[in-house]
Formats: structure tokens, C-alpha cells, sequence
């Protein structure tokens, strides 16, 4: 029976469902149902679940039915403080199906706080949760209540002073604008794609929903459109100043949300939809409409499929994947022998190579997972849908795009090419900044551990790593791409100062035909890195003095950043090259070039 998309998502996200925690005050715990009754009537007297048997069996045998496979857990949300109520949401987070009640506290009608609260603290834990929030009140008002409860504020502060012009608009019309700007406009500004100040520009100037209003407001005024923006930043930045108290207080990825036609939220760690409780029927259904309204890309559902086969199955591959007893003795012996520098390496290593034979033992069904996703699009191309259509669809990524496609192949050969740069150690593929250069390690990974030498050389120094380094020649993104099926071709994520990110080509060599430009480079602390994102390193080579211009050389100490490394089929490319490159016939042979050209060679 062949699938459709909504299928492959309930495969990957819904089907994996095993423990669900219903957060209801209205709902009977196991400990209420135990207490006699006037125990239960002098604790839990305000609940009304026995005028609503019906409703609440209902819910509760949805996931309690024989074929349903779920270990079912109901709290009721109540507690003395908010300090205990955090303390227990510790206890309850960890579920795969979170069922939350919006009000919590009935003293406070329409009073959500609470349950964004636990909403905050379950995104907050390493264990990724689906959230249904259920409620009687208006979804819109509590959609937005959640967008705002579990974002961050990221507009700052409003400035000291600002342009005549600017301060003459606010005397006559800021209170107009204020009114403007309410909660929609500012839930807008939340999502990722909307964050760029170009985009916001370009928003309220063509008036585009819900900007609608505030572009009247300025229009009205008269006000320069080049001074828009600032005033439109202004007034976000009250707004969160006037609503401080409920914004969340940490980070947790609220980067994308949609609300029509179906309302949800994907945070870093956690989805969350929403239900009308008025509406009745079952809660997985509404779950799986949000997740289909999400519309996860392909690699995603992917990964999540994986992660759902570990769950799964990550047990009975396990002995598989750890090989015979004696293979782990000797691993294990390494460890206990392993100084303290040494010892990340051996155990990053060894959880490695683990690591990879348990994929390969899980990957088969991924891949048949995969081949489905692949079948349900390949049926719009037999009807005559062009693929740049269908992954413009899944992606909103327009392939037909020329700037678009060029950094999409960036993109694309920067993530299959390079990794981070996570290592204890120096190591072959490791790319170096050094100044505006960029330098990677060819040198052998074995002759990169730390304290293992070989032979005795005359540079040969305690707590000195000698290594060769390449020297990269960078290309623009055309370039680079144009020969990226040539070989000597790199490219990688390399990270900045700043911390982000930025995709970039090199070739080993200035021309194909030329060989590259390398040298021996010394590292101190025999090599080892600091354990943070972009390490720097003391690294020396022999050059030119620069002091008095003689003709002789001295030893230059200079610092480098290790701002990305090549994946290692990727370094033993460039490093077979660079060997190739050191011994060549036919030195004394002449072609059509004149002898300059030859010499720069």
C-alpha cells in the first residue's frame, strides 16, 4: 500500500509515542483515587471530573485501549508555590507525549502562566517532547500567549535620543503607533526568517500582514521611509519593556511557528500544538495535523525516523555493535593506561567506531524510510512536476535561483566536505587561520598523537608536534564550484571570531598543474587544543628575518585558529596529492611555455 506524506510523518513521530502525561487539575490522579472520600473531597473537592465522566473517560481510553501502547501518567498541575511546581516538572518532562491544560489555577481565569511555565521547563530538558496544549479558551489568544511565553526578548533596549525628525514623529503619533504594534506584529518579528532588519523594512513598507496598520500610521505622518524601521524597533522594544514579566528567561530555539490554518510551535527540543477542548474528538489526530502543517523537511524526518529505530531497536543491535569481549578489554586497558591528555582521544575514538557499527546495523530500515519519502514525490514528477518545484516545496530553497543554486552547492559540498573542528588534539584535516592565510594539516594522524615521535630528529623537542602545512589558496564560490569534481578541491564550514559560521573554496594548488605551497610548522603543548569551539594554538616556522633585512632565517611564533577541519576521506585526497606533488619524473623536460613560467612552477 503505497504512503503519503501525513503517513511518513506519523511513522517518524507518532507511531514512536510509548509514555503519555496528561497535565489536567481536572483530571483524577492515581494518589486522588486512592484517598477515601472525604480525603478526596477535602483535597480535591474543587475538580468537576465526575459531572464529566464521559469527557474525561473518553480522553483517557484513547490511550488506553487494547492496541495502544501507551504507559498513561495524569497530574494535575496543582502545587503550594511556583518554586515546588518547578521542582516537580522536573519529574514530568520526561515523556514522549506531554498533554497540557492550559489553565491550571482556577482563582485566575484565563490564566495560562502556568502551563507555559511547564511548557518553558519541558523545551528546557534534553528529552525532545511533543506538547498538546488543551484548552476552553480562544486559540488565537493562547497561541500568541505561548509565542511570546517561550521566546526571548531580542530587540534591546530603546535608544537614549533620537533624530529631530524621529522625535517630532513620536510627539504627534507614537501613542498611535503603540497601538499598532500589538502582540501579532511582535510574534512576527520572532520567527528566524523574519528576523534581518531588510526583512522587517521591507514588511512594513509594502504593508504586509499584520503590518497593515502600522504602515498606515506612518504613511499618515509623513515620515521619511528610510526612517521607518527605526521607529517600528522602537516601538517593539517598549513592547517588550512593557511586557517583560512574560517572556521567557533562557533561550529555548523558538525560531518557527505556524498558525494558519493550524496552530503550532517548534522549539530546539520540542513541538507543541494545540487543541479547542469545545471541539471534542481524540488528541493524537490534532497532533499529527500540526506535525503535518509543520511540514518537516525530508532530512529531518530522516533523523527522526533514526532516532525512533535507536529507541527501538538500540538494544538488540547493541552487542553487535560492541564486538567480542576481548576487543573491549583492550580498549577498556587503553583507558586505564591513558594519561589524562590522551584519554579524550582513545575514548572519542573507540565511541566512534562503536557509534558507526551501530548505525550500520540500524541504517537499513532508515534507508527503506527514506526510499518511502522519495515515492510519494516521485509520483508529482510522473505527473509532470518539475523536482526544483517539489524542493522548492519542502525546502523554500529556489534552485532556479542563480545566487540561490551557487549557495546551495556551497552549502551542500561545505557539509559533505568538512566537520566541526572537535578534537583534543591537532590533527590531519584540521584547518588553520593564521593572519588572513589559511593552513591545513597533512601530516599523518598517527604521527599527530601527542608524545609519540618517531625516530629522533634533530628538531625533534619535548612538548613540540612538527607537522606539514599545506597552504590553502581561497576561490571565489564560482570558481570553486566550477572545479569541485576535479580534484585538489576543498571546501569547508569554517567558523569566524565572531562564532558564526562562513562556507568557503580552496584548491591545494594556485593552478592544477602547479604544486602547493607548503611548510614545517611546530605546535606547542605537544599539539593539544583547548576544548572550545574555535581553539587557538602557539605555531611555529622558520622564514626570512624581517628585523635587518639580512639574508637569513629565524623562527616566527605566531598564533592560529583551528576554524574547521576536512572529514577524513576529504584530507587523504588532498594529502595524496600533496605527496604526489613531492616526487615527480621529468624535471628536465621542456614544453611551449618560456622558462619564467616553468620556474614559477
Amino acid at each position: 500500500m503505497e504512503k503519503n506524506y501525513n503517513d511518513l510523518i506519523a511513522e517518524a513521530f507518532i507511531n514512536p509515542i510509548r509514555s503519555v502525561l496528561i497535565v489536567d487539575d481536572d483530571y483524577p490522579t492515581l494518589h486522588e483515587i486512592l484517598l477515601d472520600d472525604d480525603a478526596q473531597k477535602e483535597k480535591h473537592g474543587h475538580k468537576n471530573w465526575k459531572e464529566n465522566r464521559a469527557k474525561v473517560r473518553k480522553i483517557i481510553e484513547e490511550f488506553r485501549r487494547p492496541e495502544a501502547p501507551y504507559l498513561l501518567d495524569i497530574h494535575d498541575g496543582t502545587s503550594p508555590s511556583e518554586e515546588t511546581d518547578e521542582r516537580q516538572v522536573h519529574t514530568l518532562h520526561q515523556t514522549d507525549l506531554l498533554i497540557l491544560d492550559y489553565q491550571l489555577d482556577k482563582s485566575k481565569e484565563g490564566d495560562g502562566s502556568k502551563a507555559v511555565r511547564i511548557a518553558r521547563e519541558a523545551l528546557a530538558n534534553k528529552h525532545f517532547n511533543l506538547i498538546l496544549v488543551h484548552t476552553q479558551e480562544p486559540l488565537e489568544r493562547v497561541f500568541r500567549e505561548f509565542v511570546i511565553g517561550l521566546s526571548v526578548p531580542r530587540h534591546g533596549n530603546p535608544p537614549d535620543s533620537f533624530s529631530e525628525t524621529i522625535q517630532k514623529f513620536l510627539d504627534n503619533y507614537e501613542d498611535d503607533l503603540l497601538k499598532a504594534v500589538t502582540d501579532s506584529q511582535y510574534i512576527w518579528t520572532t520567527l528566524l526568517e523574519n528576523r534581518p532588519d531588510d526583512k522587517l523594512r521591507r514588511a512594513v513598507q509594502a504593508g504586509t500582514s499584520p503590518w497593515g496598520d502600522v504602515k498606515a500610521v506612518l504613511d499618515k505622518s509623513g515620515l521619511n521611509r528610510s526612517e521607518w524601521l527605526s521607529v517600528v524597533k522602537y516601538a517593539l522594544q517598549l513592547f517588550e519593556m512593557n511586557n517583560s514579566k512574560f517572556f521567557s528567561t533562557e533561550d529555548l530555539g523558538v525560531s518557527y511557528w505556524g498558525q494558519d490554518p493550524v496552530k503550532f510551535i517548534r522549539g530546539a527540543r520540542g513541538f507543541i500544538a494545540f487543541k479547542d477542548k469545545k471541539e471534542g474528538g481524540e488528541l493524537l489526530p490534532a497532533m499529527q495535523k500540526a506535525l503535518s502543517a509543520w511540514n518537516p523537511r525530508p532530512p529531518r524526518l530522516m533523523l527522526t525516523k533514526l532516532r525512533a529505530e535507536m529507541n527501538e531497536r538500540g538494544i538488540e543491535v547493541q552487542d553487535d555493535a560492541l564486538g567480542e569481549s576481548d576487543v573491549g578489554a583492550i580498549w577498556y586497558h587503553r583507558v586505564l593506561k591513558a594519561d589524562e591528555q590522551n584519554l579524550d582521544a582513545i575514548v572519542n575514538t573507540t565511541v566512534r567506531n562503536h557509534a558507526e557499527q551501530l548505525l550500520d546495523k540500524l541504517l537499513p530500515n532508515v534507508s527503506t524510510f527514506a526510499k518511502e519519502i522519495r515515492l510519494v514525490d516521485q509520483g508529482l514528477i510522473d505527473k509532470g512536476v518539475d523536482p526544483v518545484e517539489v524542493v522548492k516545496e519542502h525546502f523554500r530553497v529556489d534552485l532556479t535561483d542563480t545566487e540561490v543554486l551557487t549557495k546551495a552547492r556551497m552549502g551542500h559540498n561545505a557539509f559533505v566536505g568538512s566537520k566541526p573542528a572537535k578534537s583534543a588534539h591537532l590533527e590531519l584535516g584540521h584547518i588553520l587561520r593564521i593572519g588572513d592565510e589559511y593552513w591545513l594539516c597533512l601530516t599523518p594522524a598517527c604521527d599527530m598523537v601527542p608524545k609519540r615521535h618517531r625516530g629522533s630528529p634533530w628538531d625533534r623537542t619535548e612538548g613540540i608536534k612538527r607537522f606539514t602545512a599545506l597552504l590553502l589558496d581561497k576561490k571565489a564560490d564560482k570558481v570553486g564550484i566550477s572545479n569541485a569534481v576535479k580534484g585538489g578541491q576543498i571546501f569547508a564550514n569554517i567558523l569566524k571570531d565572531d562564532g558564526t559560521s562562513e562556507r568557503l573554496a580552496f584548491s591545494a594548488a594556485k593552478k592544477p598543474e602547479s604544486s602547493p605551497a607548503w611548510m614545517m610548522m611546530y605546535v606547542e603543548n605537544d599539539g593539544y587544543l583547548p576544548q572550545e569551539d574555535a581553539p587557538r594554538c602557539s605555531v611555529s616556522y622558520v622564514s626570512p628575518s624581517s628585523s635587518d633585512g639580512k639574508s637569513r632565517l629565524e623562527m616566527k611564533h605566531v598564533e592560529a585558529t583551528v576554524c574547521g577541519m576536512l572529514r577524513y576521506e576529504y584530507a587523504l585526497e588532498i594529502q595524496s596529492r600533496f605527496i604526489t606533488s613531492q616526487s615527480r619524473i621529468g624535471l628536465d623536460f621542456v614544453d611551449d611555455r618560456d622558462a619564467n613560467a616553468q620556474a614559477e612552477d
